[in-house]
């Protein structure tokens, strides 16, 4: 049997801050053998002397594939978790447990009144240190401890957690917290205030020499924190390592939409890297078990078996399975009609993006540009331009160049001429079933060894 799997992890971008509220199916106290879709606990907390002062153990949480971290987490250092919303959420609710944290949830709108919410999580009760932690956390004047919280704004909420972190800042001598457990804490930030709001927390966080663990789905947040990461996929650690480690070498679903990729492992053997038993193969330096990415936009797909469009390395039947939006982008989910000759894969389909529709309005204006001056050389019988229209007997693909770019129906937006000239007419054959053909541009498959 092939030791090399096809089954690709790809998904949409989850924020943990939509399950939230959900129960979660972490619990503590359970035995060492956690069962899975738990996080449990290996045992009692150590006590005091055997970890370090200000560092969190986390090797007692267990997932279903073994303990959350055998590193502990120092004083002051943060943790970022990103993943699958029910994974994240049962993993934050199981550290909150832990000695030495706290959780700083933003608070629902509702009638509660700011300095009752802040009393309870810091236990702060002198008027003014509450004042003046709602002025540094950038709240207004008109933001008191008697506001209620549902005249706040999401962003109005979100900073209620910075001036909790400043009150506990405060108070901590002698009481043992070293971690703030930050569910999404900048979930619904607008992207103009969210930096601002970031930079606030982090600073109150360094002031008071505490750490946080917090989720995200923002690798920008894990980059400015400079923290470790860890993605949770399928009920254990997919991976762990810096910002660079998991975005460029993704191994869970999350990072695989982040970066627009299908993931999936494979074998290198006698210098050729093979996925499955799959005809999609390419030259490698690798040798043994990898894992390996294909981008989503690596894929050629067409109605017709030998269209033009395809280099003719492995060209293999798919059926749509699925269709879903991925930020400005229209995908579809391929199944492989048959599995020894292709990929189960994620391709995009149509690109809305704003950098697609400037290359499309750069690209008419030039052929524009062009044909206007072929035809001011023509009259004056001068020799034609640079950039003019391809004379009879040019090539093809100067021809192509030269083209204008079609704006009917969405046409700019289309990756793939060969499923229809139209947005109308591609939506038409996109449907649950439908037969298409598709081939992988070999040269873009990335991969590295499964050991690092």
């Amino acid at each position: 049997m092939d030791e090399s799997s096809t089954a690709p992890v790809t998904g949409t971008r989850t924020d943990a801050s939509t399950a939230q509220d959900a129960p979660g199916p972490g619990v503590l106290g359970t035995p060492a053998e956690a069962l899975p879709g738990t996080v449990g606990t290996t045992g009692s907390a150590p006590s005091p002397g055997v970890r370090p002062p200000g560092s969190l153990d986390l090797s007692g949480l267990r997932l279903a594939g073994g303990p959350l971290s055998a590193s502990p987490l120092d004083g002051g250092d943060d943790l970022v978790l990103m993943g699958r919303a029910e994974d994240v959420t049962a993993v934050l609710r199981a550290v909150a447990e832990l000695p030495g944290t706290r959780e700083l949830a933003r608070p629902p709108a509702s009638r509660r009144r700011v300095g009752a919410w802040l009393r309870d999580r810091t236990g702060v009760r002198d008027r003014t240190h509450v004042t003046a932690a709602l002025r540094r956390a950038g709240l207004g004047e008109a933001v008191s401890p008697r506001t209620r919280l549902d005249a706040l704004d999401a962003t109005g909420r979100a900073r209620l957690v910075v001036a909790a972190a400043n009150l506990l800042g405060l108070r901590r001598d002698g009481d043992g917290l070293s971690h703030l457990v930050l569910p999404s804490p900048f979930a619904g930030v607008p992207g103009h205030l969210r930096a601002g709001l970031r930079t606030a927390l982090v600073r109150e966080l360094r002031t008071a020499g505490l750490g946080a663990v917090l989720s995200t789905d923002s690798p920008v947040d894990a980059v400015v924190l400079g923290a470790r990461i860890i993605e949770l996929d399928a009920e254990q650690v997919a991976q762990a390592g810096d910002a660079m480690t998991i975005l460029g070498m993704p191994r869970g679903g999350l990072s695989a939409a982040l970066g627009g990729a299908n993931v999936m492992s494979g074998l290198a053997r006698r210098g050729w890297l093979s996925i499955g038993h799959s005809q999609v193969r390419r030259r490698t330096e690798l040798d043994g078990k990898v894992y390996l990415a294909i981008p989503t936009d690596a894929v050629t797909l067409s109605a017709e078996e030998f269209d033009p469009a395809f280099a003719g390395e492995a060209v293999f039947e798919v059926i749509v399975v699925g269709v879903r939006d991925e930020g400005d982008t229209l995908q579809v989910r391929l199944s492989p009609a048959d599995t020894e000759a292709g990929l189960p894969l994620v391709a995009d389909v149509l690109d809305a993006s704003p950098r697609r529709a400037w290359d499309a309005v750069a690209r008419q204006t030039a052929a524009a540009g062009a044909a206007e001056e072929a035809g001011a050389s023509a009259v004056e019988g001068a020799p034609p331009v640079e950039g003019a229209p391809p004379a009879e007997g040019a090539s093809a693909e100067s021809a192509s160049a030269a083209a204008p770019v079609s704006t009917a129906d969405g046409g700019w937006a289309i990756l793939h001429p060969g499923l229809g000239g139209s947005v109308t007419e591609q939506l038409r054959m996109l449907t649950m079933g439908t037969r298409l053909w598709a081939e992988v541009d070999t040269e873009r498959i990335h991969a590295w060894p499964v050991d690092e």
